[in-house]
């Protein structure tokens, strides 16, 4: 195929990026004609089922198991690793790993690798509940590190050096840093100075860039975090990157985190059945983002552009852009995600979602008290973001006389006190109770809501006034918040005297 002309605009060399080795097997492989008797039950979609009917043959044909011709992900030697290395190369990175259980397991990876139990991992307190569950896991300490809140907007953004320096500095023991980068919100710290700062104490920066895959492709205006100077990256290349859900990219760089403890820990924690269509997808997007991925996003600038004044044009609404945070938070800004305060119509960000799905058929990716967000990717065009556009101006006419809406419960500004360590209250003794009969008790429970997944109470901590009130604000606007108990309005907790 002639893929000169795309490649001009290409930041990215020619070497071998217009290459899918693994995706081409596997397609040469579906095509073939086998009869099996391996595994999957399907044989290859050889009954007509729903699932053949809806999906088609051909996706069928591609769902195999591990074979010679196609390698094997806990042992990649052939058009895995080739895969892989192209991956790497394109990200600059010097090691790559598929990952078919989502940029989850590359967390929990990360932070298991760096951290032994009873390490100090630095780790913000807006992190993911993947980054939770890999402190119980791995069975390390965590120090909290609160982000910068922003009570105009009701979010968090990232953290600051300063907050980071200071963390640091206390507990010099510390064995590894994680930084979410960007944040859910596209927040960024100054990550390059972060990594200056923990290197010199040889403390090992691990990045959660699950809502980053797309950063190195932006322009060179935005720093990714590999070029930022991480040790260890996990990017959802399924959430901005164009590939399947549950699909991601383990990144490596230095000598901080050896290449075979992370093999060997994504042997164990990864399905030794990996699923080929999720990570030829990832051959794929890597190949779409390396060669057109730079000029699709320059196109695609000036029509968000255009759409943010657009929707500023009603004055009750307020897009967060790269000047407010630079200017208020000294971060820098994704641009793809399209974060827009609604609360100056009376609305909630809730609402706003819903309204939005229900009567236009829009999907929203979240939701928060005053604001709702969506995820711009080259898959966008004009007319799907002039949809967006057209809606809300539709909403802020309706809804145009309402008073606008304040909280004090928007978000949560205090980091809960620590009683014991996540992975001994995982493994305590534990009892259901009220949730408003739970204040002063210690949670053995992780409360949040999904997306975006950050918890507003993990195992060990003491849960508070503020934590009982914020899950009642998410309640009464929401209508659900994620609890481990079976009971509604309980919350598991550590028995006491137990």
């Amino acid at each position: 195929m002639n893929h000169l002309k795309e490649l001009v605009a290409s930041p990215f060399p020619l070497m071998n990026q217009d290459k899918m080795p693994l995706f081409d097997a596997l397609v040469e492989y579906a095509r073939q004609d086998v009869t099996p008797f391996d595994v999957p039950g399907h044989k290859m979609g050889s009954a007509m089922t729903p699932l053949k009917e809806v999906l088609g043959e051909m996706a069928l044909r591609m769902d195999v198991n591990s074979m010679k011709e196609l390698d094997l992900l806990s042992h990649p030697q052939s058009v895995i690793k080739e895969a892989q290395d192209l991956a790497a190369d394109a990200f600059g990175a010097e090691h790559a790993y598929f990952l078919v259980n989502g940029t989850t397991v590359g967390i929990q990876t990360m932070i298991m690798a760096t951290c032994k139990p009873g390490d100090t991992l630095l780790v913000p307190r807006n992190g993911h509940k993947s980054v939770m569950d890999g402190i119980i896991l791995s069975g390390a300490r965590p120090v909290f590190i609160q982000p910068e809140v922003d009570y105009h907007f009701g979010i968090s953004h990232g953290v600051s050096v300063a907050s980071v320096e200071s963390a640091m500095k206390e507990h010099p023991e510390a064995k590894a840093l994680l930084i979410t980068y960007p944040t859910y919100f596209g927040s960024m710290s100054d990550l390059e100075k972060i990594c200056q700062l923990a290197h010199a104490q040889d403390i090992a920066v691990i990045v959660d860039s699950a809502h980053g895959a797309h950063l190195p492709f932006l322009s060179d205006e935005i720093i990714d975090p590999i070029q930022a100077g991480a040790d260890g990256v996990t990017v959802s290349m399924h959430k901005t990157g164009g590939s399947l859900t549950q699909s991601s990219l383990l990144l490596l760089q230095h000598n901080r985190i050896a290449p075979e403890a992370v093999q060997k820990l994504l042997s164990m924690l990864q399905s030794t059945s990996a699923n080929y269509l999720l990570m030829s997808s990832l051959d794929v997007a890597r190949r779409e983002l390396a060669l057109f991925g730079n000029a699709k996003y320059q196109s695609l600038k000036p029509i968000v552009e255009k759409a943010i004044s657009e929707i500023e044009l009603d004055s009750r609404y307020e897009v967060l852009k790269k000047g407010y945070v630079v200017n208020q938070f000294n971060q820098s800004y994704d641009w793809t995600k399209l974060v827009i305060r609604v609360n100056g119509i009376g609305l909630t960000g809730f609402d706003v979602y819903t309204i939005l799905k229900q009567k236009y058929g829009i999907q929203m990716e979240l939701a928060e008290g005053y604001v709702v967000m969506a995820v711009i990717t080259p898959a966008d065009t004009a007319e799907s973001i002039g949809e967006l556009v057209t809606a809300l101006r539709d909403i802020a006419e309706t809804y145009g006389e309402r008073t606008v809406i304040m909280s004090t419960s928007v978000t949560a500004d205090q980091v809960n006190e620590l009683m014991l360590s996540p992975r001994e209250a995982f493994y305590a003794e534990h009892e259901s109770i009220a949730i408003d009969e739970a204040v002063g008790r210690i949670s053995a429970d992780t409360l949040m809501i999904y997306p975006p997944g950050i918890p507003l109470v993990i195992p060990g901590e003491l849960i508070s006034h503020d934590v009982v009130k914020q899950y009642h604000y998410y309640r009464q606007t929401l209508g659900e918040v994620l609890t481990e108990a079976k009971e509604k309005h309980h919350i598991t907790v550590v028995k006491e005297n137990a």
